[in-house]
């Protein structure tokens, strides 16, 4: 066991000594935005190991920092930022929130926008400037989103509202339509935009036909949810499904199934919803037909809308029963079987939430007597005026609908703010809303309390506001994105099939391209555009195809550096699930618009406990780094008023992120934790990412992959929009490649039921200049614009791709090729596309010139000892980032792959270097232990005064301090205590290692007066060959711990009597837990 944890110090330790870094020493200039292009992209060679061992202030992470209501001071404000800078923390992203509570005897509370307030916020830059910390600030009060009082109803974001009023055909019709709601609230600020007049379907009157009898599974009271709108939670079936049979008094046509929202089933599940729908129908003899079988698609957490299902129509049928398996507790609160036509899933194909795909009735068509008729849809504005009359003669008789459409302010708030920030959330689909918003806070403050260059950057932060359906030009975008009108074709966003279902989806494609043109280009673009006019740099976070429907690549161009976030603990869902927030969008974005940084928040959690590991913060890192982050933003700093004050101190509520503060027993040793973040980011920002595939989404706007995609072990890819497909590129030596020089062996598109013409097309150049697409043909267009011509480019270019094409068989066409009718992996296989890496590991790949390296890691929760083939031929060396060091390993060639042991422990982690160049580390023999020796004897235990241990104690057994003779309070010890021992070595011939067995959690070592290293996860080993003497040694180790067994006894004490404070702390219930340096301590005595 010692051999296998020894071996693993090698490779994670090194032997030689760890060289601290004093980041604060560097440059005197503030942090640029991203590394310099020189830096990153020059051949690799000896500079890269100075820069590893002592990386640019740069490459080291940066904080947020809350205000948390008025609780500001100034001189909170520079301890605060002093311990910051001090940690070797590189800028701050400022925000002010309302999450939380007030912190004990503080002084007068700052007014959010006051002057005190403007004071403040230009007093922490000015610190910033001090300490040579980069100032960035969130673009609103709050973290959602952009909004606030400034910004007026019409320049809020906006909705589509809409009623409708069923009128005899035939005849003059004068009445006063409804104003549809919600829109009743002043603040509403409800608009007309049109009034439409259509044949009434059959079905839509009385829509919602009433059962005479209801029954089900369980004990539930399937009322609710089928007659009353109301919610009854079903628990899973083991070996079924719940059901619940609607019968009528007469045959009852159904066509439409509509369910309460699929976030709504369960919230934490809503990536992976687990739920299956199945609909029978009963004629009156008991004859039973399926009319649908649906899995639930991926929703997201903001997701509110319903979720319709289109059914196959059945004659006669009297009696219907639903079938719903779910894997997890399922809230739902509607069951409703419809007689009227709507689109299949058109909640999400229309905009008004995000959700996956639904393809399983996207073909269904009814018969089209339930359906409008594009031509018969007639715009009859002009015969209702402003104050609700119309008046208007019906061409036919028969019931016609009469459409009034409006749009109102959606009524969504920038939030969590303070009162006095606090307002309506700007249009995201127009240039007004943006330039209004920045107006009002960020270029405000630029031109007022931060003008001198005191603002570096601009955030936007986190999409909390749903969706937005509507803004005042909208007409006029959407024929200027899709080249026709749009007035016509409205119903089809409430819900309407027009003419048939395959042309609505066509139109609500051309819908989603039109939002998502406005989100990227008249939001995004125009606060990039707005920030870049004041000189600062411009970053946001994830949104598109995460919460509303858009391209989920193409808004982060514009960003300089485009931003994700990652949440801890891992969960099974929600939060700690990779498909709740994936860091895949976002790092193939930076990529494929030539980025050279991914920002990520990181380490926010729903699940603050006060006892977070460095080791597992670490884990955590290290699994995102391999899925794309290259630099740390950490979630976060909370803003102390307080010098003086109980620890660990933080006002941030709720249990929410990770607690970085100067009140923390580990603050001390933060050093420590931010350059291994820093010699990270140098590496994984350092040359460019390696993948072969380039996975390319479609033309169908829709929600983001599941990560959880059983992608060919071995193999990385990026995703691919049609914006980089159409305009950034090209083809060289055989390979699809950027501007900026990333490269791709093939293209894969998984999804190609529809596509433009634009897109067939350009693939079509590219396979005919050499480069190789895995794809199956196209089965119909995906836009209404300029319909036949669009269809004769469509079919020839189908054609030239795919005429003659024989599944499985590889089509040469030009230089390139295309092949179809194969899962990817066996396509890969079929063109000589080599696995990246061979062996049980995560890793990333990224090149320069001279040299390849991986980033490795074990998979979660595990360790590795094996080999790992990697694609790339040279010296391999290990460069260890807690080190800085590296060293050469064996390895071997084996074909087109060297060849080399990998020993990590549990969240190891290392860089595996592959170059060309002389190698200026010697090798590292594997560790041979001959002897181990536990160091016995009685050691002195310094504690801290005040926290009711004794201030020293002698022990001969090393325990946890919980399990010490000592008082209850002494027991619930947290922070930092000394140990020391004497120890005799006899002559010494060869490596020595010094095992401390069982720590928790950091221990900062000494041997004879000589500081070593300081050790934070495992395995808590070091060699101490050059620090051991013969004869008599001193050892001294300082364990740091976490807050959390202090907060636990706190808890059960009436608060005058605590000596912490925190708002969020945990309960006295919890056990108190293993803290302190357990052992048993060893030394391990090797060959040379």
């Amino acid at each position: 066991m010692y051999a296998y944890f020894l071996k693993k110090a090698i490779c994670i330790a090194s032997l030689l000594l760890f060289v601290a870094t004093d980041v604060l020493a560097q440059d005197n200039d503030i942090v640029p935005i991203v590394p310099s292009a020189t830096v990153l992209n020059r051949e690799f060679g000896s500079h890269d190991r100075e820069l590893f061992l002592s990386p640019e202030k740069v490459f080291y992470p940066e904080t947020w920092f809350h205000f948390i209501g008025g609780n500001v001071s100034y001189e909170g404000i520079t301890a605060d930022l002093e311990a910051i800078a001090a940690a070797g923390i590189s800028g701050v992203h400022f925000f002010h929130g309302q999450q939380g509570g007030k912190w004990p005897a503080t002084g007068e509370d700052i007014e959010c926008m006051s002057e005190k307030w403007e004071n403040a916020v230009r007093f922490v830059a000015e610190e910033c400037k001090r300490l040579n910390l980069r100032f960035t600030i969130q673009n609103c009060p709050g973290w959602a989103m952009s909004g606030g009082p400034w910004i007026k109803p019409e320049n809020a974001m906006r909705l589509l509202v809409s009623s409708a009023t069923i009128v005899n055909g035939g005849e003059k019709v004068k009445l006063q339509l409804p104003q549809p709601q919600p829109s009743s609230e002043k603040w509403r600020d409800y608009r007309d935009i049109a009034v439409l007049a259509f044949p009434t379907p059959v079905g839509e009157k009385d829509a919602r036909p009433q059962p005479a009898n209801i029954v089900g599974s369980g004990a539930y009271d399937w009322q609710k949810p089928v007659i009353k709108d109301q919610r009854i939670t079903l628990s899973p079936m083991p070996n079924g499904a719940n059901w619940v049979e609607i019968s009528y008094d007469k045959p009852t046509v159904i066509r439409t199934l509509q369910l309460s929202s699929v976030q709504g089933f369960n919230h934490n599940m809503c990536y992976d919803p687990g739920v299956v729908v199945r609909l029978y129908a009963y004629d009156t003899n008991g004859n039973r037909t399926q009319v649908l079988d649906v899995p639930m698609p991926q929703a997201n957490w903001q997701d509110d809308a319903t979720m319709t299902l289109a059914c196959k129509v059945i004659d006669g049928a009297v009696k219907y029963r639903v079938e719903i398996e779910n894997q997890y507790n399922m809230n739902i609160s509607r069951i409703n079987l419809l007689s009227k036509a709507m689109k299949n899933s058109w909640e999400s194909e229309a905009g008004w939430t995000l959700r996956s795909p639904e393809r399983m009735g996207d073909d269904l068509v009814q018969p089209d007597e339930a359906y409008l008729k594009s031509d018969e849809i007639i715009d009859v504005t002009q015969y209702f005026s402003a104050g609700g009359e119309f008046e208007w003669e019906t061409p036919s008789s028969g019931d016609w609908t009469i459409l009034r459409l409006g749009h109102i302010n959606a009524g969504r708030q920038n939030a969590p703010a303070p009162p006095s920030g606090t307002g309506w959330e700007c249009d995201k689909l127009s240039t007004e809303g943006p330039e209004a918003h920045f107006a009002g806070y960020v270029g405000m403050l630029a031109d007022g309390a931060l003008q001198g260059g005191l603002l570096g950057g601009l955030l936007l932060d986190s999409w909390e506001c749903k969706t937005q359906t509507w803004t005042v030009k909208m007409e006029q975008e959407f024929e200027r994105v899709s080249g026709y009108e749009l007035r016509k074709w409205l119903p089809a966003v409430q819900g309407y099939v027009i003419d048939n279902p395959e042309t609505t989806s066509r139109f609500l494609l051309d819908w989603r391209a039109t939002i998502g043109d406005l989100y990227a280009n008249k939001f995004y673009r125009r606060m990039a555009e707005l920030g870049h006019e004041k000189g600062l740099s411009v970053m946001y976070e994830t949104a598109a195809g995460d919460v509303f429907p858009a391209d989920i690549l193409e808004y982060f161009k514009y960003a300089d550096v485009p931003m994700c976030e990652f949440w801890h603990p891992f969960s099974n869902g929600y939060v700690g699930d990779l498909n709740f927030k994936p860091i895949k969008p976002t790092a193939s974005a930076a990529r494929i618009y030539g980025k050279p940084r991914v920002n990520a928040e990181s380490f926010t959690s729903f699940n603050l406990t006060w006892d977070e590991h460095w080791q597992m913060l670490k884990e955590t890192s290290d699994f995102n780094a391999v899925e794309g982050v290259t630099h740390n933003v950490f979630h976060t700093y909370t803003h102390n008023p307080q010098i003086d004050y109980l620890k660990p101190g933080t006002s941030f509520g709720a249990t929410i992120g990770t607690p970085f503060l100067r009140g923390q027993t580990w603050w001390k040793h933060m050093n420590e934790f931010t350059t291994y973040l820093a010699r990270c980011s140098y590496m994984l920002e350092r040359g460019r990412a390696v993948s072969d595939v380039l996975w390319y989404l479609g033309d169908e706007i829709a929600h983001k992959p599941s990560q959880k995609y059983p992608f060919p072990e071995g193999y990385k890819f990026d995703y691919c929009n049609p914006d980089v497909l159409l305009n950034r590129l090209t083809v060289k030596d055989g390979l699809l490649v950027t501007p900026e020089g990333y490269s791709y062996r093939l293209m894969w598109i998984p999804d190609t039921k529809r596509m433009l013409p634009e897109t067939l097309e350009k693939l079509l150049a590219l396979i005919k200049q050499g480069a190789v697409v895995v794809a199956d043909a196209p089965k119909s267009l995906a836009t209404l614009r300029d319909a036949k011509m669009s269809q004769k480019r469509f079919d020839r270019a189908v054609r030239a791709i795919w005429g003659g094409c024989k599944k499985g068989v590889i089509k040469h066409v030009g230089k390139g090729a295309i092949l179809s009718g194969v899962e990817l992996d066996k396509a890969l296989s079929m063109f000589a596309v080599m696995p990246d890496v061979v062996g049980d590991v995560r890793w990333l790949h990224r090149r320069v010139e001279g040299a390849d390296w991986y980033f490795v890691t074990p998979r979660l929760g595990e360790a590795i000892d094996s080999e790992v083939k990697f694609h790339s031929l040279g010296n391999v060396e290990i460069w260890n980032p807690l080190t800085g060091q590296s060293h050469s390993v064996a390895s071997r060639v084996e074909g087109e792959y060297m060849v080399a042991d990998i020993s990590l422990p549990q969240a190891g982690s290392c860089f595996v270097v592959i170059h060309n160049g002389e190698t200026s580390s010697k090798m590292i023999e594997p560790f041979e232990m001959l002897e181990e020796k536990t160091i016995d004897g009685e050691w002195t235990l310094s504690f801290p005064t005040g926290w009711g241990a004794p201030s020293q104690v002698k022990v001969e057994d090393l325990k946890a301090w919980k399990d010490l003779d000592f008082s209850a309070e002494g027991k619930a010890f947290s922070g930092s205590v000394n140990y020391k021992t004497k120890f005799v070595a006899d002559k010494i011939s060869g490596r020595v290692m010094l095992d401390l067995g069982k720590v928790d959690m950091i221990a900062a070592i000494k041997l004879n007066g000589k500081t070593l290293r300081t050790l934070w996860c495992a395995p808590y080993i070091l060699d101490v060959t050059d620090a051991i003497v013969e004869g008599e040694n001193v050892l001294e180790i300082e364990v740091t711990s976490t807050w959390f067994n202090r907060l636990v006894y706190d808890a059960a004490l009436p608060e005058s009597e605590r000596k912490t404070w925190t708002i969020s702390g945990p309960s006295a219930k919890n056990s108190l837990r293993e803290s302190g340096l357990m052992g048993p301590v060893k030394l391990v005595i090797g060959k040379k």
